[in-house]
């Protein structure tokens, strides 16, 4: 018989020592530290009824940075801009640091303080560092003023009309159907979302009178209620702004706050640069104070089509806002595109940039189809005395539903 071969040791499963990460990023972006201390305790019976014995403590260490002044910072966003504003040098030269970027910094820190207790609602570190600077500039000859913003690009999709024939989506968890431009409606078509307000103002009036309803939620009620009663008389009285159809830009709320030549309103003209293109806006809205960066829907497919109103067009801080203040028109209208065109051209020439290449907007809002006139009957047809008989009644048109 043969002999049977001795079947092969296998090979020990090999010691793999165990090394913490000391270090990682969570999904905004935000990069942590961590060490674990431990102490003696007593039995754990005892400890676990002890919050102190278990416990994670924050520090939250931030570089807060300074403000780009130089034409040497200002090249690092977009090399080009000494090319497309030729007078940047000169202005940059009587520059000034506008409060307002020191004081968004601070809004900033002061949003994550009290945030720190929820580590999920943390500010990423996309959106703290989405301010690159913000100077107020004025040419030396002229006197025109203009605020320098440098910053990323977001969406804000807000904005209804009721007047215009346009289709708005607002499905959106933070969606506003009013804009703070606007002007008073002109015709009786009513906009697209008083029909969603009068229903949630009558669900909460319903809830309000049920007898079981306790206290704070009554609170909560007539809070909605109040809120509702200003909206809806907002969207019966005023058109707004339309996120797709109106190239608009958004500033924090604060920066249009309290008085003086450089201190922008909104309706004011504004230029919005990227890379080499030059975009003719105008200050439509106004934002979260903790954040810059935002412009209408339009605008941003302009840069960049993403294909969703969630996806933001300019991730690095590579767009520059040129808002002009004291520039806003004593009347506000539906936006004129190609009025906004020229005022921008005449304002870029009061800073020294004569002839800008500025790209033209085209009117993409549709006209309403118009009614098809009714027959009128031939009396001539009918037998004398005898009634000319009825035609058949037209169908009701089926009202397409509100967004």
């Amino acid at each position: 018989m043969p002999t049977p071969v001795p079947s092969p040791t296998p090979t020990p499963t090999p010691f793999v020592p165990r090394k913490p990460m000391e270090t990682g990023m969570i999904f905004n972006g935000l990069q942590y530290r961590w060490k674990v201390e431990t102490s003696p305790g007593d039995t754990a019976a005892r400890d676990r009824e002890v919050d102190n014995s278990y416990r994670l403590e924050l520090k939250l260490k931030i570089r807060v940075p300074r403000p780009a002044t130089s034409l040497q910072d200002v090249r690092v966003a977009n090399a080009r801009l000494p090319e497309l504003l030729p007078s940047l040098p000169l202005l940059l030269e009587s520059a000034r640091v506008s409060p307002d970027y020191g004081k968004i910094y601070d809004l900033k820190l002061d949003w994550l303080k009290g945030r720190l207790e929820k580590i999920e609602q943390i500010l990423s570190r996309h959106n703290f560092y989405d301010c690159d600077t913000i100077l107020q500039l004025k040419h030396p000859e002229t006197g025109r003023r203009a605020l320098f913003v440098q910053g990323d690009m977001d969406v804000n999709v807000d904005g209804s009309d009721g007047d215009r024939n346009v289709e708005v989506d607002g499905s959106g968890q933070f969606f506003q159907a009013q804009t703070s431009y606007r002007w008073p409606k002109t015709t009786d078509r009513p906009n697209p979302f008083l029909k969603r307000f009068e229903e949630r103002m009558a669900e909460a009036e319903a809830e309000l009178a049920q007898p079981e309803t306790k206290e704070v939620r009554r609170q909560e009620l007539t809070e909605r209620i109040a809120a509702s009663k200003r909206q809806l008389a907002d969207l019966k009285s005023a058109s707004f702004l339309v996120s797709k159809t109106d190239p608009t830009i958004v500033l924090p709320g604060f920066m249009m706050r309290g008085d003086g030549a450089d201190v922008p309103k909104v309706g004011d003209y504004a230029v919005v640069i990227h890379g080499d293109k030059m975009y003719p806006s105008m200050v439509g809205d106004a934002g979260p104070s903790y954040k810059v960066g935002e412009a209408s829907l339009r605008l941003c497919d302009e840069i960049r089509k993403t294909g969703t109103p969630l996806a933001r067009p300019v991730s690095d801080l590579a767009v520059t806002y040129l808002v002009f203040p004291g520039s806003a028109e004593d009347k506000r209208s539906v936006p004129d595109l190609e009025k906004w065109h020229q005022r921008c051209t005449d304002l870029m020439a009061q800073i020294g940039v004569p002839n800008a290449p500025l790209h033209r907007w085209e009117d993409i809002v549709p006209p309403w189809p118009t009614p098809t006139p009714m027959p009128t009957p031939d009396p001539a047809a009918s037998p004398a005395g005898q009634p000319s008989p009825a035609a058949p009644a037209e169908p009701e048109p089926t009202a397409s539903p509100t967004t």
